[in-house]
């Protein structure tokens, strides 16, 4: 260092200050994703019937789709995992309870009348 220090008096002395930077632009998911997967995201039609068709297996394209809210995407998403988990199980009571049952009912029955069914 040479220990010159410059004194600038007069404002047209100011040394130029080139113009901030533009704003980073917001960062989303779907700018990762490649055109073909961005387009099937941006599609109503195509999100519907792979949830429709595949149940939880489509949910991924729901939250990565910028159109739908997060309170939609929660709804659709529990109600996805009801109708998957909840209804097999409902479904596997009912028939336990009343279809076989009553076979079961039957055999015991025809058992303890001596013949078997």
């Amino acid at each position: 260092m040479s220990g010159h220090t410059e004194i600038l008096d007069a404002p047209h002395q100011l040394p130029a200050v080139s113009s901030p930077a533009p704003p980073p632009a917001p960062r989303t998911i779907e700018a990762g994703l490649p055109p073909a997967v961005r387009t099937i995201v941006n599609s109503h039609l195509i999100i519907w019937t792979v949830i429709l068709t595949f149940g939880p297996l489509g949910l991924p394209l729901i939250w990565l789709s910028p159109k739908y809210p997060l309170w939609s995407k929660l709804l659709v998403t529990f109600v996805t995992l009801g109708v998957t988990i909840v209804l097999p199980i409902a479904v596997t009571l009912y028939c336990s309870q009343f279809l076989i049952q009553p076979v079961l009912e039957a055999m015991q029955h025809a058992n303890a009348a001596g013949g078997a069914l």
